[in-house]
């Protein structure tokens, strides 16, 4: 079956409408009116009963009157003190980001100018805004291309959902409603499924539902540790509220995957068994980092053969949390790509391994490959780079004799550890597959132990 994320989301919003309207209330009085009027009894007994029922109603009355003022007032000053933390916006000026922000909009159709891009030193987690105004907002820290094109994927599929609006729908509900336990649990399932169909909707979007595995770990690199207060509320939409609630996503976007190809009549006749279904599974709380990257790896390991990054036959995720890409060298080709091989120089044989030190200016569409060093699988070689431009992306790894490459993508510095497969000779390399001009200084070293 295929799981239709905007068919069961339209389904909640429609429920949350239904609380607000007392249809169900007028169907029971029309159809039980003309039964009631024939039973004389029941009536005599009501009648008999009418001021223990006033007092009841009464006292119950105030009750809910009392839990609705309470609970409206907690959202009210909840909004205010969100307030005082957007006075601190600043619009974005940045030209790269703002670029890489308008061209996301594009490709989800949203106007640029309908929704405000800010930074915030304030709050600590992307996120988007407002009911009435919308807006993105970046807290004050730097980001890769990669890591921006998530969160504008992300942020503004929710904007484009008007999921902000129907929170604050779900909100009058649960003030209405304070006492009827449904309206929390329909409250969860709003917030769970509108990520739900955020994460297809930016996946779609972008081209890249076949890269959940690296679109999942760069939102836990982007959660920051612990719970935050000022992203906890009915006011915002982020990447994710808590850690926790990944295992969830990834798990549905898994089985988004597999029942891709189903009908969506089938989806409809079985859309209210799985949501019910999906609320069922305990996830503990309090989960570390390194547990959740864990917890990534396991459920989006049927994603490592589907992953379609430029020349990558397989991805992992390695011990230290990176993505590490295996493919044939040859793979990473393009045409009219140049390899270089560099000297063996400033080679430093120490007791505990070598240590080589590499200072390139990497040109457009070119490989720089280091000589060959005789590795076995007891050793491990600890790669670390630092390339200029900063925002440039290029490939990282090592490559054997046999043409088999092991490599990292990224920007800036990159530091990873690459475990030997086979005992056999091995080269680094540096990859800049840019051809628009941009040459790549790349400074730094690699290391292996003597094992």
């Amino acid at each position: 079956m295929f799981i239709n994320a905007k068919l069961i989301y339209f389904t909640l919003h429609w429920i949350s409408i239904m609380f607000l309207l007392p249809i169900g209330y007028l169907a029971v009085m029309i159809r039980y009116r003309g039964w009631l009027r024939g039973q004389s009894q029941i009536w005599k007994l009501l009648f008999l009963r009418t001021n223990e029922w006033t007092v009841f109603l009464s006292v119950f009355s105030v009750i809910w009157f009392v839990a609705a003022i309470a609970l409206g007032f907690y959202f009210v000053m909840s909004r205010l003190y969100w307030n005082r933390k957007l006075a601190d916006n600043i619009p974005e000026d940045d030209e790269v980001i703002v670029r890489i922000y308008e061209r996301v909009c594009e490709k989800l159709d949203i106007q640029p100018d309908s929704i405000l891009l800010n930074r915030n030193v304030v709050i600590d987690t992307p996120c988007i805004s407002g009911w009435i105004h919308p807006q993105v907002i970046l807290p004050e820290r730097d980001y890769t291309e990669e890591e921006l094109e998530v969160i504008f994927f992300h942020e503004l599929s929710h904007f484009k959902h008007n999921d902000l609006r129907y929170k604050a729908l779900i909100t009058l509900v649960v003030i209405i409603h304070c006492f009827n336990p449904a309206v929390y649990y329909l409250f969860r399932m709003i917030n769970l499924w509108s990520e739900y169909m955020a994460d297809v909707s930016a996946l779609e979007a972008s081209d890249s539902i076949h890269h959940a595995k690296s679109y999942f770990m760069h939102i836990v690199y982007l959660i920051p540790d612990g719970r935050k207060k000022q992203v906890d509320n009915i006011f915002v939409s982020t990447l994710s509220k808590s850690k926790k609630m990944i295992d969830r996503r990834v798990d549905f976007m898994k089985k988004y995957q597999k029942m891709k190809s189903a009908s969506k009549i089938v989806t409809a006749a079985l859309a209210a068994v799985f949501v019910f279904a999906s609320a069922t599974t305990a996830y503990a709380s309090g989960m570390t980092v390194a547990d959740l990257h864990n917890v990534v790896y396991q459920k989006t390991e049927n994603f490592t053969n589907a992953v379609d990054e430029t020349a990558v036959g397989r991805a992992v995720v390695a011990e230290d949390g990176m993505v590490e890409y295996h493919c044939k060298i040859d793979d990473l080709n393009r045409e009219g790509l140049q390899v270089v091989s560099t000297p063996d120089q400033d080679i430093v044989a120490m007791a505990a391994g070598v240590h080589y030190s590499f200072d390139w200016q990497v040109e457009p569409n070119t490989r720089y490959v280091s000589g060959p060093f005789s590795l076995k699988t007891t050793q491990k070689m600890n790669v670390c780079t630092n390339v200029t431009p900063g925002n440039k992306v290029y490939y990282m790894g090592i490559m054997d004799h046999q043409g088999n490459a092991y490599y990292v993508r990224g920007t800036g510095a990159l530091a990873h550890n690459f475990n030997i497969p086979e005992s056999t000779s091995y080269r680094v390399f540096v990859q800049n597959d840019h051809t628009d001009g941009t040459v790549l200084h790349a400074t730094g070293y690699f290391v292996y132990d003597n094992k």
